[in-house]
């Protein structure tokens, strides 16, 4: 019996977590199977050239990073790691305009697309362009290079192929938005406080790094019949097709996949030296690859350039349209870090958010609205309780308790025009919304870019006080060993713990199940492959690129491990079970790609299939069977 594993989350709209797994007693069609992903474990394990890691050695104690050096490594990022990463800034994105003088910024002249004075307002999108391609975020003509969204749009099956279907400039949707839930995190809306733009960059590396580890070596470019001559000294292929030609030389696609092998077994090492085991490695994995994170590392660019709290004399978090009074309309939206993130939030959905700040240390969360002063919020005990759990996993350290938290009106201080409320409640309170008429930058605003629909602005949206010292000491950021483990000692530090912070804010945007292992075999990788397209790969459809597993047919039961996350509390958690054969070939749709199709859900609630609860629920992990 063959079980294919069909972990992915259907939606994220869907309030209920199922993890799919189909039986099929035909053997003869499961010896034609893909082989399960114990064999590229033992393929990793047998002994292979040492290869040079990717992300260059750095200092163990992290340093807060100026203006110049956050441009540089989000740079590396982006060029590094191109199928998890986009660099773009709000001005190429949106159209807006620079804030600063020709004396501001120089350093961006290193970046392809500057021109004109001021500073870039730099955004990074961590997202696995290969397994979500269909994206305006990574695809648009607006970014660069220009080829890429052709490039990624070409690993699909043909269903993209009708243009109405990515033509986003012109209005026409993309679809990328139906498979991933948004994140957004923002490093320095106050420029003079400068522990959050470090941690989001560090936090960035660490995700990208894992990411491109746990996906090597892909298995699309397996060549045919190379496993059979895996027992071999050199890792080579048996078979026909194996390793070389008639001259002896080897092919280019078992060179390709040989070099892959060498760099998996590299990063899986140089992550583990530092403090990143297996679990770790896949957990970060998993967050690349099943959410779009948007960093915008200094939304205050000519602030944090300039190491000054306002960008030119207006504070960026007074400058945002909620509690505003009408009479001041003209004093919403005038900054350019407004603006940019006004125009993200636009264009996305985020569930789930985060601001950094510094002069104190708490994490707070609504109302910090002066209307609301004596009200609890909407939500005040989910918040309350996210709010708690990032307290606890950045933990405190030598002179430095875990962070408080609670309200901004309790904890903080009251403002109008502030960010996080605007962010919470924007679209579900429109009598606290005003239409911004700014007179910064020429004037000439349109009043509908702070017009919102009932959904754009309805995210938990927490501010983060970093630390009391607004530019604090390098001894006390942290360093980077075990950098995901929440220790109370001198490891641990600003930089450290809102690394693993925000982390947790990925996490908890959307439950999912993760499948550890089936009878006595224990999974060696996430049931989340990095740059595996699940709707369809090369014409591919689920059963060719899903695991399988292997376990005796003349079983009565079967014991399923899995475990739950992105979640603090687990209702119920199960396992939908049925014939393989019954199920349509394709699990998405022909047309959109939308996974699962109509017709894969219609099939799932037949009689055919059946729900099995756990049987033994780990009372510390619930959701454990």
């Amino acid at each position: 019996i063959k079980i294919m594993i069909l972990p992915r989350t259907p939606s994220i709209l869907s309030s209920t977590i199922t993890s799919v797994a189909l039986l099929q007693q035909d053997m003869a069609s499961a010896r034609t199977a893909s082989p399960i992903h114990a064999d590229i474990h033992r393929l990793l394990q047998q002994p292979q050239p040492q290869a040079q890691a990717q992300t260059p050695p750095r200092e163990e104690l992290y340093q807060i990073l100026p203006s110049p050096e956050i441009l540089s490594r989000l740079q590396s990022l982006a060029s590094d790691y191109p199928d998890f990463a986009t660099l773009t800034t709000t001005q190429e994105w949106f159209g807006l305009p620079r804030a600063g003088s020709s004396r501001d910024c120089p350093h961006d002249a290193a970046y392809p697309s500057a021109n004109g004075d001021g500073c870039n307002n730099y955004v990074l999108i961590l997202q696995d362009k290969e397994a979500h391609p269909d994206d305006s975020d990574v695809q648009s003509p607006l970014l660069r290079p220009p080829a890429d969204g052709e490039y990624y749009l070409s690993l699909e099956g043909g269903w993209w192929k009708d243009e109405s279907k990515f033509d986003d400039l012109d209005g026409n949707e993309r679809s990328g938005w139906k498979y991933l839930p948004d994140v957004f995190l923002s490093g320095s809306v106050h420029g003079d406080e400068r522990v959050g733009p470090t941690s989001l960059v560090e936090m960035s590396e660490l995700l990208l790094e894992s990411a491109r580890c746990e996906s090597l070596p892909r298995r699309r470019f397996r060549p045919s019949g190379y496993y059979e001559g895996l027992d071999d000294r050199d890792g080579g292929g048996g078979g026909s097709d194996g390793g070389a030609d008639d001259r002896g030389e080897e092919k280019e696609d078992v060179l390709r996949w040989k070099n892959e092998v060498v760099a998996a077994q590299t990063c899986r090492r140089s992550l583990a030296d530092r403090g990143i085991p297996d679990p770790f490695r896949r957990w970060l994995a998993r967050l690349v690859s099943t959410r779009r994170t948007v960093v915008i590392p200094t939304a205050n660019a000519l602030g944090y350039a300039r190491n000054e709290r306002t960008e030119d004399g207006i504070d960026p978090n007074r400058d945002f349209p909620f509690d505003v009074l009408p009479k001041n309309r003209d004093e919403c939206m005038q900054t350019v870090a407004g603006r940019s993130i006004n125009e993200l939030f636009r264009s996305h959905l985020f569930p789930i958010g985060l601001t950094f700040h510094g002069g104190m240390e708490v994490v707070a969360y609504e109302w910090g609205a002066p209307t609301y002063l004596n009200f609890d919020a909407p939500d005040a005990l989910a918040q309350e309780t996210i709010a708690g759990a990032y307290s606890r996993y950045a933990n405190g350290f030598p002179g430095h308790q875990a962070y408080d938290y609670g309200t901004m009106n309790d904890k903080v201080y009251y403002v109008r025009g502030g960010m996080e409320d605007w962010a919470f409640a924007g679209s579900w309170d429109p009598d606290r919304v005003v239409e911004c008429a700014p007179t910064t930058f020429g004037g000439n605003f349109p009043p509908e870019k702070t017009r919102y629909n009932n959904s754009t602005l309805r995210a938990f949206n927490m501010l983060v006080e970093t630390s009391d010292v607004k530019n604090p000491p390098r001894d006390s950021l942290g360093k980077r060993s075990q950098p995901l483990i929440s220790g109370s000692g001198d490891e641990n530090g600003h930089v450290a713990r809102n690394i693993r912070l925000a982390l947790l804010a990925m996490d908890i945007v959307e439950p999912y199940v993760s499948i550890h292992g089936v009878e006595d075999l224990q999974f060696e990788d996430d049931d989340v492959i990095p740059s595996m397209n699940m709707r369809r790969y090369d014409g591919g459809s689920y059963f060719e690129n899903s695991r399988m597993v292997w376990v005796p047919q003349n079983r009565k039961t079967y014991r399923i491990i899995w475990t739950v996350g992105g979640a603090f509390d687990i209702d119920f958690t199960e396992v939908l079970f049925g014939p393989w054969d019954a199920l349509p070939e394709n699990l998405a749709d022909d047309k959109d790609g939308v996974y699962p199709s109509t017709t894969t859900l219609k099939t799932l609630a037949s009689s055919q299939f059946s729900i099995a609860s756990p049987a033994n629920i780990d009372n510390h992990h619930r959701g454990r069977s």
